[in-house]
Protein backbone atom coordinates (compact mmCIF):
# COMPACT_ATOMS: atom_id res chain seq x y z
CA UNK A 1 0.00 0.00 0.00
CA UNK A 2 1.12 3.12 -1.03
CA UNK A 3 1.10 6.59 1.30
CA UNK A 4 0.34 9.44 -0.78
CA UNK A 5 0.61 12.07 1.50
CA UNK A 6 4.42 11.02 2.53
CA UNK A 7 6.62 9.13 0.48
CA UNK A 8 10.10 8.37 0.81
CA UNK A 9 11.38 9.87 -2.24
CA UNK A 10 9.79 13.46 -1.12
CA UNK A 11 11.36 13.37 1.90
CA UNK A 12 15.03 12.99 0.37
CA UNK A 13 14.15 15.50 -2.14
CA UNK A 14 12.89 17.57 0.42
CA UNK A 15 16.50 17.30 2.63
CA UNK A 16 18.58 17.72 -0.16
CA UNK A 17 16.76 21.19 -1.03
CA UNK A 18 18.65 22.56 2.19
CA UNK A 19 21.92 23.31 1.46
CA UNK A 20 24.57 24.00 4.65
CA UNK A 21 24.60 28.03 4.04
CA UNK A 22 20.69 27.95 4.61
CA UNK A 23 20.14 25.90 7.38
CA UNK A 24 18.33 27.26 10.41
CA UNK A 25 20.46 25.34 12.83
CA UNK A 26 23.89 25.80 11.49
CA UNK A 27 23.10 30.08 11.27
CA UNK A 28 22.33 29.86 14.44
CA UNK A 29 25.30 28.40 15.82
CA UNK A 30 27.55 29.96 13.62
CA UNK A 31 25.91 33.39 14.53
CA UNK A 32 26.03 32.74 18.50
CA UNK A 33 30.14 31.28 18.15
CA UNK A 34 30.70 34.52 16.62
CA UNK A 35 28.86 36.66 19.24
CA UNK A 36 31.24 34.62 21.61
CA UNK A 37 34.57 35.30 19.39
CA UNK A 38 33.62 38.92 19.37
CA UNK A 39 32.60 39.34 23.03
CA UNK A 40 35.82 38.34 23.80
CA UNK A 41 37.60 40.38 21.80
CA UNK A 42 36.04 43.65 22.79
CA UNK A 43 36.70 42.58 26.78
CA UNK A 44 40.19 42.26 25.78
CA UNK A 45 40.24 45.41 23.53
CA UNK A 46 38.58 47.03 26.64
CA UNK A 47 40.81 46.23 29.37
CA UNK A 48 44.50 45.01 27.89
CA UNK A 49 46.06 47.58 26.22
CA UNK A 50 49.95 47.47 24.73
CA UNK A 51 52.15 47.80 27.71
CA UNK A 52 55.97 47.04 28.82
CA UNK A 53 54.74 44.94 31.65
CA UNK A 54 53.75 40.94 31.68
CA UNK A 55 49.96 40.24 31.82
CA UNK A 56 49.41 37.08 34.56
CA UNK A 57 47.62 34.70 32.58
CA UNK A 58 47.32 31.88 35.46
CA UNK A 59 47.12 32.07 39.15
CA UNK A 60 47.35 28.89 40.91
CA UNK A 61 45.77 29.26 44.43
CA UNK A 62 48.50 27.39 46.26
CA UNK A 63 51.45 28.81 44.12
CA UNK A 64 50.13 32.41 43.19
CA UNK A 65 50.62 33.55 39.57
CA UNK A 66 52.57 30.80 37.46
CA UNK A 67 52.09 31.84 34.00
CA UNK A 68 52.94 35.37 32.56
CA UNK A 69 53.12 36.53 28.65
CA UNK A 70 53.11 39.89 27.20
CA UNK A 71 50.28 41.30 26.64
CA UNK A 72 49.32 40.36 23.31
CA UNK A 73 49.43 37.03 24.43
CA UNK A 74 45.50 37.54 26.03
CA UNK A 75 44.56 38.50 21.83
CA UNK A 76 46.34 35.02 20.91
CA UNK A 77 43.74 33.47 22.82
CA UNK A 78 41.14 35.10 20.16
CA UNK A 79 43.27 34.19 17.20
CA UNK A 80 43.31 30.43 18.24
CA UNK A 81 39.79 30.84 19.24
CA UNK A 82 39.08 32.00 15.80
CA UNK A 83 41.18 29.91 14.12
CA UNK A 84 39.87 26.76 15.69
CA UNK A 85 36.01 28.11 15.16
CA UNK A 86 36.84 28.46 11.29
CA UNK A 87 38.40 25.41 11.11
CA UNK A 88 34.92 23.51 12.75
CA UNK A 89 32.77 25.16 10.14
CA UNK A 90 34.90 23.02 7.37
CA UNK A 91 34.50 20.48 8.79
CA UNK A 92 30.86 20.87 9.80
CA UNK A 93 30.09 21.76 6.11
CA UNK A 94 31.90 18.50 4.86
CA UNK A 95 30.05 16.41 7.10
CA UNK A 96 26.95 18.18 6.15
CA UNK A 97 27.55 17.67 1.99
CA UNK A 98 28.19 14.02 3.32
CA UNK A 99 24.80 13.68 4.71
CA UNK A 100 25.72 13.44 7.95
CA UNK A 101 23.79 15.97 9.12
CA UNK A 102 23.72 15.89 13.22
CA UNK A 103 27.51 15.10 13.02
CA UNK A 104 27.51 18.72 11.45
CA UNK A 105 25.73 20.41 14.26
CA UNK A 106 27.56 18.54 17.04
CA UNK A 107 30.72 19.98 15.82
CA UNK A 108 28.99 23.01 15.37
CA UNK A 109 27.83 23.11 19.10
CA UNK A 110 31.36 21.80 20.57
CA UNK A 111 32.88 24.93 19.02
CA UNK A 112 30.04 27.26 20.23
CA UNK A 113 30.96 25.48 24.17
CA UNK A 114 34.58 26.00 23.29
CA UNK A 115 33.99 29.78 22.59
CA UNK A 116 31.91 29.57 26.06
CA UNK A 117 35.38 28.31 27.58
CA UNK A 118 37.16 30.90 25.87
CA UNK A 119 35.08 33.48 27.16
CA UNK A 120 35.76 32.34 30.71
CA UNK A 121 39.87 32.31 29.95
CA UNK A 122 39.89 35.66 28.87
CA UNK A 123 37.45 36.90 31.73
CA UNK A 124 39.91 34.93 34.09
CA UNK A 125 42.37 36.86 32.16
CA UNK A 126 41.12 40.10 32.94
CA UNK A 127 40.23 39.76 36.17
CA UNK A 128 43.79 38.26 37.21
CA UNK A 129 45.02 41.75 35.80
CA UNK A 130 42.61 44.34 36.67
Amino acid sequence: MHNHYFSQKDFFAKDKAITFGKNALVHWLVIATSIMIILVLVGLLFYVHPSVGMLRLQYNVFFGTSLHAPWWGAYVLVGVGALFFAMDVLVAYILYIARERIAAYAVLLGAFFVQIALLVAAMSIVLNNF
